[in-house]
C-alpha cells in the first residue's frame, strides 16, 4: 500500500535510506525538510498485515511536482518484488507531469538497469555531482497519446 509519509514513518525511513545510501545518506532533519516541501509527494510503501493493519516500512519515494525524483529506496531485504516499480509508477502517473527524471551515481549499476528496465533513458551526466563522483541524469517522457 502507497500511502503518504507521516512523522510516525520517520525511524522506518531512515533505516532504509541508511542501507540504500551508505556513502551519503539523508539525516532526520533532511527528510522533515523534504516532507514539509513535498508534503503530497513524499510516499511511503507499507507492507500490509493480515488483518488490514500497516506493518513495516519496505519504500519511499520522494519527487518535486514538475517530476524531479528526489529520493527513492527500498529495503534492500524486499528489492525485486515489484515495490520500486510501483512507487516509480506512481510517479509516472502524476497528472501533467511533461517528464521524470532523476540523478544516479554512474556507479550504482543497479539503480540505473531498474530506471532502463522502466523505461527511462540515460540523458545526460552532472560531473561530480555527489562531489567525487558524477551522477548520470536518467529520465521519462510520457508517450503522446494517439486519438482514434
Amino acid at each position: 500500500m502507497i500511502r503518504p509519509f507521516s512523522l510516525a514513518d520517520l525511524d522506518g525511513v531512515l533505516q532504509i535510506e541508511a542501507r540504500s545510501f551508505p556513502k551519503s545518506p539523508y539525516d532526520w532533519a533532511t527528510f522533515i525538510h523534504l516532507q514539509y516541501l513535498y508534503p503530497e509527494t513524499f510516499l511511503v510503501y507499507i507492507d500490509r498485515i493480515r488483518d488490514g493493519k500497516e506493518g513495516q516500512i519496505l519504500g519511499y519515494v520522494i519527487y518535486s511536482t514538475d517530476g524531479h525524483i528526489i529520493s527513492i529506496a527500498v529495503h534492500p531485504s524486499y528489492r525485486r518484488r515489484g515495490i520500486g516499480t510501483e512507487l516509480l509508477n506512481k510517479v509516472m502517473n502524476t497528472p501533467d507531469l511533461e517528464r521524470v527524471w532523476a540523478e544516479v551515481r554512474k556507479s550504482n549499476q543497479g539503480a540505473q538497469a531498474f530506471y532502463v528496465h522502466e523505461g527511462f533513458q540515460i540523458g545526460g551526466v552532472v560531473t561530480n555531482y555527489y562531489g567525487d563522483e558524477d551522477a548520470l541524469i536518467v529520465q521519462w517522457t510520457p508517450q503522446a497519446v494517439a486519438e482514434p
